[in-house]
């Protein structure tokens, strides 16, 4: 309660305080928040060793999010000793049970051919389900699979769906890749206002390294270019009133 500020005001100290009692008694739940606590310095000192600690007690103990977590750290390399072979286990054993963040991580994995064999219909696999989740990170690896053909079928259509499930929660690579399909007409019918939507969004995120947004803009001009005025006033207004109504949701 305390660390949502539901029925008491938010506290992260009481609440750090309350899963500590709880961990030390071996509450798998209480032990998987307090390492969260840590990893984020809410509530205690940052520390990301006292967070693989508790972690790993939960995970122990089955707890998927203290997996997914433990899975990370060995993954990143995050106090622990960067092991992908031990953050394939704790990946898979919370993917198993339907982690997304797991599944996603255990995706990558088998992409890149991290601690277990390079395998694209497996990573299509797990990044499949998380993309069902409504991972963002999944659905445009999974999306870029289906443009590529990476461990499935090469299909346009399949890639323009995911790419607009994640540009649609503003992920700006989706939308920068979105605006490209369109500009061209591959998977969807070609139309140069939809085009100039996606890319404008990707623009105005500012997420874009330099070079993606160099390229951004010309695609803008680009397909821009190709509107009546009437047609690139009512797309600018598209953008604004999008912007408006997402600007307070995460991305």
């Amino acid at each position: 309660m305390y660390y949502v500020g539901e029925g008491v005001p938010e506290d992260y100290s009481q609440a750090a305080l309350w899963f500590r009692k709880a961990a030390d008694q071996n509450n798998a739940t209480a032990q998987s928040n307090l390492g969260y606590a840590y990893l984020n310095g809410r509530g205690v000192p940052k520390d990301d060793a006292q967070a693989a600690s508790w972690w790993r007690k939960a995970a122990e103990q089955g707890d998927a999010m203290a997996q997914a977590g433990l899975g990370a750290m060995y993954e990143g390399g995050l106090s622990l000793a960067q092991d992908y072979s031990q953050a394939a286990i704790w990946y898979r054993k919370a993917a198993e049970q339907g982690d997304a963040e797991a599944q996603d991580g255990l995706g990558r994995l088998y992409y890149g051919g991290a601690g277990v064999s390079q395998d694209y219909i497996e990573a299509a696999f797990w990044f499949r389900k998380a993309s069902e989740q409504e991972n963002v990170r999944a659905e445009v690896v999974l999306a870029t699979m289906y443009a590529k053909g990476f461990g499935l079928p090469q299909d346009d259509t399949q890639a323009v769906f995911w790419f607009r499930k994640a540009a649609e929660r503003g992920n700006a690579d989706a939308e920068f890749t979105l605006a490209g399909f369109y500009g061209t007409g591959r998977g969807v019918p070609q139309d140069f206002a939809e085009a100039c939507f996606w890319v404008d969004l990707a623009i105005s995120g500012k997420q874009l390294d330099s070079s993606d947004m160099d390229r951004a803009v010309k695609l803008r001009d680009a397909d821009a270019s190709m509107l009546m005025p009437g047609e690139l006033y009512a797309e600018r207004q598209r953008v604004l009133k999008w912007l408006e109504e997402h600007k307070a949701k995460p991305q």
